[in-house]
C-alpha cells in the first residue's frame, strides 16, 4: 500500500512545484520505499510507496501512458481473474504491479473497470485527452481518499495532512462539523473538519472536469443478488470457499502477518483460517493481538460456570501454536489519544489499537488481519429478525427465539421485554419507534458545548446519522449498517495511525465477493438450532473452538479503569492550569467543573456518560487551540 496526492487546475494554470512537494513531504511516513512525482500541464501527481506484496516491488508511479496518468493506493485481491479477463500471459503476471492492472482495466472498460476490481484501493486517473479526473474508492472504504475543491482547483490525498502542509491551500475549520461532533460524539462516521474538504464515500466513483464533479456508485449492498440453494450443505460449502478465498488472498504478502484475536466469532474465525493457510504454504502466522488484559490479580479468570474470552484466546493459541499479546494500555495512553489531532486522524474511539500497532511493529509485522466488518455481514446476528418473523406470522420460530434470548420459559418478564423491544417496536412507524426505542438515550449527560454554536448550525443535528433504528427486515438492517459509515471511519483512522509503523490492515470479512454472498442469504439462516450465526460456525469448521462470543467482562472492567484513570489525569492537568485558555465552542465553566468531578472509587453508568462528553469537549478544546485564529 502507499499514499497518493494530486492536484488538477481545470483552467490549465500551472501547479506550484514547491508547494506540491511540501504537501507530498507531509506524507513521507507512508512511503517507506520512496516517493516520486510528476508535474504536467495544469496538474501534478505524487506517490508514496510501501511494498507489501511481491508485485509491489515493480511499482513505478505515477504511471504515465498515452495521455493517461495514474496514482493508486491499491492492493488487488482478484489479480488472477483480472489477468485472465485482460488476456495477460502467465509469465508476465508476477512482475505486473496493481497500478498497471488498474490502468489496463481502464483502457479496456473505461470507468466501469472499478466494478471489476476486488480489494482495498483508492486511486485517481487523469485523462489528458478530455482533461478529466477519475477518483475511485473501494466498496467498503478500507483505504481513505479525501477531496478538496476550491474554484478551478481540485486536489485529492490519502491523508488531509497533505492539504494542511500545502502553502496557501490550508483549509479552515468547518465549525458545523464541530457542532455535529459535539452533539453526537459517539456516532462515528466519516466527516471532514475542514471547509471545502470531504471524504470520497466508499463504493463511489467521482469524475471531475470543467463541467464540474459527477458522483456515481460502483458498489452498493442493495445490489446483492439473492442466494438460494436446495440444500443447507451447499450454503456451508460456498461460504467456506469464499472465507478461504478472502483470507487466503490477504496472505499473498512478503512480510510478517499478525491477527486480531478477541475470542469472538469474527477474529477467531479469521485467525484459525489464516493460521491453517499459512501452514499450508510453509509459513507461520507471526502472533495474535487482543485488547483484553492478561490474566492477573486485577483481572483474574471468573471461575467455574462463567465464560471469559481469554480462555478462548488461550485455547486457540495452544491449538495453532501462537503467541498472544494482551492489552496493556493505560489512562495515560487514552489521554495521549485525546490530545491527537482529530481533524486529520478521525474521531473513532479505538485508542487501544495504538498499543497493538507499537508491539506489532517491533516484531516486524507488516500486515494485520482484522475481523472488523463481520458483524455487519458474515456474522450478522438477529437484528431485525424477530420483527421479520412477527410480520410473517412465524410464531413458532419467534417463540423459540424469544425463549432462548430470555434464558428460558421461567423468565416471562425477560421474554415479554424481548418480544416487545425486538419484535413489536421495530414494526412501529418512525415516530412511535423513536418514543419506544430500546436505544433511546434521553436524559444523558449535560452537554458541555455552547448552545450558541448549535444554534448557528441547526443542520448539525441531522448530519450525524442515527445508528439504532431497527426495521423488521434483516437485509435492510445490513444495508443500513453498511451505509452508516462507521466501517470506513475506523478503517481510515487505522490507516492514518498505522502509517507511522509501516503497518497495513486487511479486513477479510469485508471482501466484496464474500459480502455479495452473505448479503444475499435467506433470513431463515440467521437463527438455526437455537443459535445465531450457525452457518458461519459450520463454514469455518472444526478448528473453531466452542464457547465463542462476547464474554469480555475483564476487558470492559479494564476499559472502565482506563477511563477513570484518564479522567483523574485530566483533572490533575486542570489543577496545573491546563484548559485555562478559552474555547468559544465550549461552556468553559461547565467543562472545568466536569474536569474536577473525577471519580475515585470506580465509574458508574452515569459517570461514563459524563466522561464521554468530557472527552469530546477535550478533543474540541485541542482542535480549537490548533486551528482557530483567535486561539
Amino acid at each position: 500500500m502507499s499514499a497518493i496526492l494530486g492536484c488538477v487546475h481545470l483552467d490549465g494554470a500551472p501547479v506550484d512545484p514547491q508547494a506540491f512537494q511540501a504537501a507530498l513531504s507531509a506524507l513521507d511516513h507512508y512511503g517507506n520505499h520512496g516517493r516520486s512525482s510528476t508535474l504536467l500541464d495544469g496538474c501534478a501527481f505524487g506517490h508514496q510507496r510501501l511494498d507489501i506484496t511481491a508485485a509491489a516491488a515493480f511499482e513505478s508511479q505515477p504511471l504515465e501512458e498515452d495521455g493517461l496518468v495514474l496514482v493508486a493506493d491499491a492492493i488487488l485481491d482478484n489479480r488472477e481473474a483480472l489477468c485472465d479477463q485482460l488476456g495477460i500471459e502467465r509469465r508476465c503476471r508476477g512482475t505486473l504491479p496493481d497500478s498497471r492492472l488498474i490502468l489496463l482495466a481502464y483502457r479496456r472498460w473505461g470507468a466501469d473497470c472499478v466494478r471489476r476490481l476486488v480489494g482495498d484501493f483508492a486511486f485517481a486517473l487523469w485523462d489528458a485527452r478530455d482533461r478529466s479526473l477519475l477518483c475511485a474508492r473501494d466498496h467498503i472504504g478500507a483505504r481513505p481518499l479525501y477531496c478538496l475543491r476550491q474554484g478551478d482547483r481540485f486536489c485529492f490525498a490519502t491523508d488531509q495532512r497533505a492539504f494542511r502542509a500545502w502553502p496557501g491551500l490550508s483549509p479552515a475549520i468547518d465549525e458545523s462539523s464541530v457542532a455535529a461532533f459535539l452533539l453526537s460524539p459517539g456516532d462515528c462516521h466519516e466527516i471532514s473538519f475542514f471547509r471545502d474538504v470531504y471524504p470520497l464515500p466508499p463504493g463511489r466513483v467521482l469524475r471531475v472536469d470543467q463541467q464540474g464533479p459527477n458522483l456515481d456508485t460502483h458498489w452498493s449492498p442493495e445490489e446483492a443478488a439473492n442466494v438460494r440453494y436446495a440444500r443447507r450443505e451447499d450454503y456451508v460449502e460456498h461460504f467456506h470457499e469464499l472465507l478461504m478465498q478472502a483470507v487466503g488472498d490477504r496472505l499473498d504478502v512478503t512480510e510478517g502477518v499478525g491477527s486480531h484475536l478477541s475470542g469472538g466469532l469474527d477474529s477467531s474465525g479469521v485467525t484459525v483460517l489464516a493460521s491453517q493457510l499459512m501452514q499450508d504454504r510453509g509459513r507461520r502466522l507471526d502472533s495474535c493481538y487482543t485488547w483484553s488484559p492478561p490474566v492477573s490479580s486485577p483481572y483474574p479468570l471468573p471461575g467455574a460456570g462463567r465464560r471469559d474470552e481469554r480462555e478462548v484466546i488461550a485455547r486457540i493459541c495452544r491449538q495453532e501454536t501462537l503467541e498472544c499479546h494482551y492489552g496493556t494500555t493505560t489512562g495515560a495512553d487514552f489521554l495521549a489519544y485525546l490530545e491527537r489531532d482529530m481533524a486529520v486522524d478521525g474521531t473513532v474511539d479505538v485508542f487501544e489499537e495504538l498499543g497493538v500497532m507499537r508491539v506489532a511493529a517491533k516484531r516486524d509485522v507488516r500486515v494485520m488481519l482484522s475481523g472488523w466488518g463481520g458483524d455487519e455481514s458474515a456474522t450478522f446476528g438477529i437484528r431485525g429478525y424477530p420483527g421479520y418473523l412477527l410480520r410473517r406470522g412465524r410464531w413458532g420460530k419467534l417463540l423459540s427465539l424469544t425463549r432462548e434470548a430470555a434464558g428460558g420459559l421461567r423468565r416471562p418478564r425477560k421474554m415479554a421485554r424481548f418480544f416487545w423491544q425486538q419484535g413489536v417496536v421495530p414494526c412501529l412507524p418512525d415516530a412511535l419507534f423513536e418514543r419506544y426505542s430500546p436505544y433511546d438515550d434521553a436524559g444523558g449527560s449535560t452537554p458541555l458545548y455552547r448552545q450558541a454554536l448549535i444554534e448557528r448550525f441547526p443542520q448539525a443535528a441531522i448530519r450525524r446519522r442515527a445508528a439504532w433504528r431497527i426495521y423488521p427486515d434483516p437485509g435492510r438492517m445490513q444495508c443500513l449498517l453498511m451505509h452508516h459509515g462507521h466501517l470506513g471511519s475506523r478503517m481510515s483512522t487505522w490507516a492514518h495511525w498505522s502509517a507511522e509503523y509501516g503497518l497495513l490492515y486487511r479486513y477479510p470479512l469485508t471482501d466484496r465477493r464474500l459480502l455479495d454472498y452473505t448479503l444475499g442469504l435467506p433470513p431463515e439462516l440467521l437463527w438455526e438450532q437455537g443459535q445465531p450465526r450457525r452457518l458461519y460456525r459450520d463454514a469455518i469448521g472444526q478448528r473453531l473452538p466452542p464457547g465463542l462470543g462476547k464474554n469480555d467482562n475483564a476487558n470492559e472492567r479494564k476499559r472502565m479503569a482506563i477511563r477513570e484513570e484518564c479522567w483523574r489525569l485530566l483533572a490533575s492537568a486542570a489543577d496545573r492550569q491546563a484548559f485555562q485558555l478559552p474555547c468559544e465552542w465550549l461552556d468553559m465553566a461547565a467543562f472545568r467543573e466536569r474536569l474536577a468531578q473525577a471519580p475515585g472509587g470506580g465509574m458508574n453508568d452515569a459517570q461514563l456518560s459524563d466522561f464521554i462528553s468530557l472527552c469530546s469537549a477535550a478533543q474540541a478544546w485541542h482542535l480549537w487551540r490548533r486551528y482557530m485564529p483567535s486561539a
